[in-house]
């Protein structure tokens, strides 16, 4: 059977799902292109070497951890994208992140989509671990609890509007959780909260320094370039252990491998830049 017709062999929903997170949620990713120009590193041959080896090397760590370790691997990928998920949500984002509500907003993510539909996840998670989820769900199940005693904890720390946009966030995701099946509920949350808020933010501190159509293009470049090589992949390794579970396998696998070297990126090196940038000018003001 030819790669198209597995192709649309696999269930609609999860196939949509599948197919929004590559098209609409990986290319959030692809902005760090833009963001390393932004930081000066593109224009030197060196520090573009030096910045496209790293980030590829991290990245095939992840792979290689995964492939050595599955079960470690798709937990520290769980552990990574509480954190991620959880201070990219929070808005606005130069104000202090509370790690209560990073946690609370992440943790509703991880919990959320996989607790309402566990034997839906589990079926999943046995295709990304290839073993026994036993301990996932040890993980799963701590994060759940965590999250429900922090939800009344952020929400009573907040105030006024804010108090009322977190609780109406909260309220629908928690719906979406629950109607949705796993894929589709995490597709619906990385494609239209946390990918639209990461490309509002990052087009907002690009925009002093980089061109609209210079970021375009430097994240459809990134973007080709990331489904060029999945698709190879894709191709060679369905041949083993069949489309939809090599579909699922590249899709994550290689989502967590891009997450690691984006999170050092945007929360780490370009966070830090915006604090310095922040301290400066309110240095400048009180001066």
């Amino acid at each position: 059977m030819s790669l198209l017709l597995e192709l649309f062999s696999i269930d609609h929903l999860n196939l949509l799902a599948l197919m929004a997170v590559v098209f609409i949620g990986l290319p959030h990713g692809a902005m760090d292109g833009a963001l390393a120009i932004h930081l000066g590193w593109m224009n030197r041959p060196l520090k573009a070497a030096m910045f496209l080896l790293a980030y590829v090397g991290i990245a095939a760590f992840v792979v290689g951890l995964w492939v050595l370790m599955p079960t470690v691997g798709f937990l520290a990928f769980l552990t990574i994208s509480l954190f991620h998920f959880g201070r990219g949500d929070v808005v606005p984002r130069d104000k202090e992140h509370e790690l209560s509500e990073v946690f609370m907003r992440g943790g509703l993510v991880l919990a959320g989509i996989s607790l309402f539909h566990r034997s839906d996840a589990d079926a999943i998670f046995r295709v990304l671990t290839g073993s026994n989820t036993e301990l996932v769900w040890y993980f799963l199940q701590a994060i759940g609890v965590l999250t429900l005693v922090l939800i009344p904890f952020v929400l009573f720390s907040k105030t006024g509007r804010e108090r009322w946009n977190i609780g109406v966030e909260i309220s629908i995701l928690i719906a979406v959780f629950a109607i949705a099946p796993p894929l589709l509920g995490f597709a619906i949350y990385f494609c239209c909260i946390h990918s639209v808020r990461h490309f509002k933010h990052m087009g907002e501190m690009l925009k002093s320094t980089i061109q609209k159509i210079q970021i375009t293009r430097t994240t459809v470049l990134f973007s080709i370039m990331t489904w060029t090589a999945g698709l190879v992949v894709l191709a060679h390794h369905s041949t083993s252990v069949g489309f939809e579970p090599a579909l699922l396998q590249i899709v994550f696998i290689g989502l967590a491998a891009l997450t690691v070297p984006h999170m050092i990126l945007v929360d780490g090196i370009a966070q830090n830049e915006q604090n310095s940038d922040r301290f400066a000018e309110t240095s400048i003001k009180v001066l």
